[in-house]
């Protein structure tokens, strides 16, 4: 009961262009990370299934499609007299350029207050997920310029509980009886552990709570490393992916400036072991990603 793993298959949609677009969608958790353009025509009425959003900078390319997502919230509360519960939505706190994209939206948008609950935020923090049970939001520092603003990437973790070690010997028959007459805070200790990593925009920084996080997603835009650019590179992302264990990772932000097929060809010669390269996906410029990817742990 308390030691078995459960997988699940995370269905995630996601689009990612680089200076142009990038959005992910994790259906399961109602998490949208980021927000860029054009989320809105791939998306359709899922968009009425959102509770949380959580930015990571204040580039456009990161942002701008919030203003679609609460239009078409806002006409199915119109046609079908029904509310939708608001959206929780977590951008840096000093994020001048946000906080003045949100003033433009509320004055453009009726009933703003009802569509969306602002949560400013900085490294350091942790939020639950609105409508998802005992998933935690955390907010982590990224190696990434934006004009005198912070940017930020996220790691999710998850609450578990195991019995505590005098107690594993125990019949289950036992272990359901003590639960019954004590509780289960009595016979069990409270762990969080990591469930997935999202970098945003930035270069390939560890997370030492992060070691064996299921699931990492994660920006390659460059083909090799330079330090005169704010951007992660693919050979960083893969050693990143193995120092941290993670057990899958995908990889959004592909810089146009390279052929696809120069990126796939570097990843199959850094990743040559089939059953690793099983597990790492790639978010092809330009094209619409839809994926289940099985989590351990959720």
């Amino acid at each position: 009961m308390w030691m078995r793993e459960k997988v699940l298959l995370m269905k995630i949609f996601g689009y990612s262009k680089a200076l142009y677009s990038t959005w992910l969608y994790l259906e399961p958790l109602r998490l949208l990370f980021d927000a860029g353009e054009g989320l809105n025509s791939f998306l359709e009425g899922r968009l009425l299934a959102f509770r949380n959003i959580a930015i990571t900078h204040a580039h456009t390319d990161h942002f701008t499609g919030l203003q679609n997502i609460f239009i078409t919230r806002l006409r199915e509360m119109e046609v079908t007299k029904q509310p939708l519960p608001p959206i929780k939505l977590f951008y840096p706190e000093d994020s001048h350029t946000l906080r003045h994209y949100f003033d433009y939206l509320e004055k453009v948008t009726n009933r703003w207050d009802e569509l969306v609950q602002l949560q400013p935020v900085r490294p350091g923090q942790t939020y639950p997920l609105e409508g998802v049970r005992g998933v935690y939001l955390n907010v982590l520092k990224a190696d990434h310029y934006v004009y005198q603003q912070t940017a930020v990437c996220y790691r999710l973790d998850q609450e578990r509980f195991s019995l505590k070690p005098e107690l594993q010997d125990l019949p289950q028959a036992e272990i359901n009886k003590r639960i019954a007459n004590e509780g289960r805070d009595a016979l069990t200790t409270r762990v969080l552990r990591p469930l997935i990593f999202y970098s945003g925009d930035g270069r390939a920084i560890g997370d030492k709570d992060s070691q064996d996080v299921p699931l990492m997603i994660h920006e390659a835009t460059f083909l090799e490393p330079s330090p005169k650019v704010a951007h992660a590179s693919l050979p960083e992302v893969i050693k990143l992916y193995r120092e941290t264990n993670a057990k899958h990772l995908l990889l959004f932000h592909l810089s146009t400036r390279y052929e696809y097929k120069e990126f796939i060809q570097l990843l199959d010669k850094l990743v040559p072991e089939q059953k690793e390269r099983s597990r790492i996906f790639v978010i092809r410029p330009g094209g619409m990603f839809a994926k289940n990817i099985s989590v351990p742990g959720f």
